[in-house]
């Protein structure tokens, strides 16, 4: 009889303790973000990514209730921003946003700080987009691919492609079309698109391959000619623009994505409510307005979905890569 009141009063503090701690749990989940969130964009302010980490961070900023900074740190291929992300702490507050280069540089260098697997967590896809082709049509008289080869052919050693960076999927793709078409371009990287896109302007660099929120305003404006688009069909946006597909280069289908990433050890309740954070406000009516201005489609895959994505991303890219014999070191 003692024994069954002593385990019958264990099991009512046992009970009572469970229930004290919900409280605390509860708190501790309420808690985040307890200070401002810094969104770390690995590219020069003005592009694609920085004008989507902008919204975003707005956005965030509003459902969150704590102020986002973006800080911009562009430079060595996303290593600079995504290597500061990894060293900080994970706890939610320093949140990364990124886009394939973070995988397929595991295969571009000997040795990075950091695993993109490994050392990090991705939280949430947030926006799928085509890329399209760019020239200058002060340098450039093309208006197709087959009009771009040509002019390259024709005036060998003399013509060159500008990139976001060595090894980004901007560089990937101009090396598949040296590649595809027997053309010799020189690569020339740069710290952003709004950078690779001033050389273009400048006339520096023949050709780009570039997001639409890039390339969008000088189009209009006929400042830049868009001569191809990747995908399997052409865009809703730029339905004139045939794909490279169509026009004879296949293997230029794949788009690309930006997608959030926090340090590892960040608790998994923390990395739900900022999925689910970015899920809504990526449903919102003007941000899908917004996105589609600027030729993204939301993303709406799962947390767990685009962790795999990402995992599997890191290995088919290697192939490419060592295909393509491109490494930064």
């Amino acid at each position: 009889m003692k024994r069954r009141n002593l385990l019958g009063a264990l099991g009512a503090l046992g009970a009572a303790g469970a229930a004290s701690l919900l409280p605390a749990l509860a708190r501790g989940q309420a808690a985040f973000p307890s200070q401002p969130i810094r969104l770390v964009v690995p590219f020069a302010p003005g592009g694609g990514g920085d004008v989507l980490g902008r919204l975003l961070g707005a956005k965030l900023a509003e459902s969150l209730g704590q102020p986002v900074v973006v800080d911009n740190k562009p430079g060595a291929s996303t290593v600079i921003a995504t290597d500061y992300v990894v060293r900080s702490a994970p706890d939610g507050h320093t949140i990364l946003l990124n886009v394939p280069l973070i995988v397929q540089t595991a295969s571009l260098m000997s040795k990075l700080p950091y695993d993109p697997v490994r050392d990090l967590t991705p939280v949430s896809e947030v926006v799928t987009s085509s890329l399209w082709m760019a020239v200058n049509p002060q340098k450039m008289q093309a208006r197709n691919l087959k009009e771009f080869m040509a002019e390259v052919k024709a005036q060998p050693k003399s013509h060159s492609f500008g990139s976001i960076g060595v090894g980004s999927t901007t560089h990937l793709f101009g090396q598949g079309l040296n590649d595809a078409g027997g053309l010799d371009m020189v690569h020339v990287p740069f710290k952003g698109s709004s950078v690779a896109l001033n050389a273009l302007l400048a006339g520096e660099v023949s050709t780009v391959i570039l997001d639409y929120v890039t390339l969008k305003p000088h189009a209009a404006a006929g400042g830049v000619r868009l001569v191809a688009v990747t995908g399997t069909e052409r865009s809703a946006l730029t339905p004139e623009v045939p794909t490279f597909l169509e026009q004879g280069f296949p293997g230029l289908e794949l788009n690309t994505w930006a997608g959030l990433f926090v340090p590892r050890k960040t608790p998994p309740e923390v990395v739900q409510r900022l999925h689910a954070e970015v899920m809504r406000i990526a449903r919102q009516p003007d941000v899908v307005a917004k996105l589609a201005d600027l030729g993204y489609v939301p993303g709406s895959q799962t947390q767990a979905a685009f962790e795999r994505q990402v995992r599997e991303e890191k290995d088919r890219w290697a192939v490419l890569i060592k295909r393509a014999n491109v490494k930064l070191d």
